[in-house]
């Protein structure tokens, strides 16, 4: 049986659709599992599973657990199996998850962004970083037929943004209405020139700029979180059905 630890709503479509599964983050739930789906951040160094007060140490006791499933682990959690003999499957060190997650995260910012008042195609757009979710932003904004520039940090990405002929922008300016950020690394910008500009940020933590500098000035910004989980988090729940499925024992 899947144990899995209750988080957005794509875990609760995935219990669903796994019928041999318990929902829950009541540890006195979790027994006669031998598999274990926890959130997609890990756990913490003392071994509490994040967004929970649950000791994972607590849920093998209680178990005869064969695999664990999460997107990242740190340190702990992979010494932890290592020691209890437990597969560990890292979700977001999949190639295909990642590609298949990231396609979800760039259609909800898509669908985010729409504002009831006009069309995605009417602002102009930077975004910020060209990995997977950028690469399908940018997909995306082109098929919308909508004005948008990229910025990367990275040469590598940098080659591929001229490939894919899209404009390569080398600052962080005011000339966009809307900024899309993708790293999660804290940005050198002039933050006096961005009052005007509306910034999605969709990178983990730290994200990509400074809070206090953003409050100081009363910029519109705002972090987005679990897109696919927002969006469409049926679809989403499926995609993890799929990936956990690959080593499901």
């Amino acid at each position: 049986m899947l144990g899995i630890i209750k988080g957005d709503l794509r875990f609760t479509y995935l219990n669903e659709m796994i019928k041999d599964s318990i929902l829950s983050n009541n540890l006195h739930d979790f027994y006669n599992i031998d598999k274990l789906l926890i959130p997609f951040n890990g756990i913490n160094s003392d071994y509490i599973i994040k967004g929970t007060n649950i000791n994972i140490k607590d849920i093998l006791k209680n178990n005869s657990i064969n695999t664990i499933y999460t997107g990242n682990a740190n340190n702990e959690l992979v010494k932890l199996c290592l020691e209890h003999n437990i597969t560990l499957y890292e979700l977001l060190k999949d190639n295909g998850f990642v590609m298949e997650n990231a396609y979800l995260t760039a259609k909800g910012i898509i669908h985010y962004m729409h504002d009831y008042l006009n069309d995605i195609k009417d602002y102009r757009v930077l975004v910020l970083g060209y990995g997977n979710i950028g690469f399908y932003m940018c997909q995306l904004l082109k098929s919308n037929k909508t004005s948008f520039s990229v910025y990367t940090q990275n040469p590598l990405e940098e080659k591929y943004i001229l490939l894919n002929n899209y404009k390569l922008e080398k600052n962080i300016t005011d000339d966009y209405d809307i900024i899309i950020n993708t790293i999660p690394s804290n940005l050198n910008v002039n933050y006096d020139r961005l009052i005007n500009t509306k910034i999605y940020d969709i990178a983990s933590s730290p994200y990509g700029f400074n809070i206090e500098e953003i409050v100081k000035r009363n910029i519109k910004y705002e972090v987005v979180s679990a897109i696919p989980s927002k969006y469409a988090p049926y679809s989403a729940a499926k995609i993890v059905e799929k990936y956990i499925k690959k080593i499901y024992k």
